[in-house]
């Protein structure tokens, strides 16, 4: 489950609850103040069709989600959230969301880093700065935390590029393809013809697909300038093997391509990609 979409209903339901009235003014109900009570079930129907809504959007970008037993999971553990708050017990319903948060973090982080946290250790250290007369060194605390995360960062980076060049091996030699790199294998036609290079403004047509044929949107601008931004990207290279109007098919890994963001594509570091890639020369209008 995404955190921000927990936060975001936790959000939404405060919103409902501050809609209630904590004015200073009592209003006090007699004959000439409707009564809306008898709406209150079609107020929270229409309010379980929203988050509905929004699973659904989800479960469209993650197809895990999208089962009929990931969606029976899912109402289930909504059942036992709103089971478990508890009216009047604001502390203990704060500790309960943080909770649930921290559990779902570390899950993600496990996923991510191939590390698993302790709750018992994130517990330890909660109490410690709830229970302690000293106030913590809050800048001091949270360089320590960044610096760590660095190194975990890092360590993933090596590892995420260690399986996506081992996947894209795999997946070239299977192929049948040419290594044109270590990051870019391909099928490029032959002949003579000059070949794009480094300054070139292209229009660049690309088709990017998983191996199984599921198509990937491309981040990608349709024009550039051959050398620039993309100057360490696979898809530079790929330009530099056509001419201008040939089309090269050519597979690459998703963190070669995407860095980071592949992610953010519903994609992992190790994933490969079929590119079919057609630059065309065009007239640079700002070179006049």
């Amino acid at each position: 489950m995404n955190i921000k979409h927990l936060f975001s209903t936790a959000a939404l339901a405060l919103l409902l609850a501050s809609c209630n009235g904590t004015g200073s003014d009592t209003t006090t109900v007699t004959a000439t103040t409707p009564d809306i009570s008898a709406k209150a079930d079609s107020l929270v129907y229409c309010f379980g069709q929203m988050r509905g809504a929004e699973y659904v959007r989800e479960a469209q970008r993650d197809t895990t989600l999208a089962t009929d037993a990931a969606k029976q999971e899912y109402l289930r553990g909504v059942k036992a959230g709103l089971d478990a708050v508890k009216t009047g017990k604001e502390a203990y319903n704060k500790g309960l969301f943080q909770g649930i948060q921290m559990a779902m973090n570390i899950n993600q982080f496990t996923e991510d880093y191939n590390v698993r946290l302790s709750d018992k250790v994130f517990m330890e250290g909660l109490s410690a700065a709830i229970k302690t007369d000293t106030v913590i060194d809050a800048p001091a605390m949270q360089g320590t935390f960044y610096k760590l995360m660095n190194e975990f960062n890092k360590a993933k980076e090596e590892r995420d590029k260690e399986a996506a060049l081992s996947a894209l091996k795999a997946a070239g030699e299977a192929l049948k393809m040419k290594s044109l790199s270590d990051q870019l294998w391909g099928t490029i036609p032959s002949g003579d013809a000059v070949k794009i290079k480094d300054g070139d403004r292209i229009k660049a047509d690309i088709k990017i697909t998983t191996l199984n044929g599921k198509d990937v949107n491309s981040p990608f601008p349709k024009e550039l300038t051959v050398g620039q931004r993309l100057s360490n990207n696979p898809l530079s290279e790929a330009f530099k093997s056509l001419a201008s109007g040939q089309t090269g098919t050519f597979i690459t890994s998703a963190q070669a391509l995407f860095g980071a963001r592949a992610q953010q594509l519903g994609l992992k570091a190790a994933d490969v990609l079929k590119l079919e890639v057609t630059p065309t020369i065009v007239e640079d209008k700002k070179a006049k």
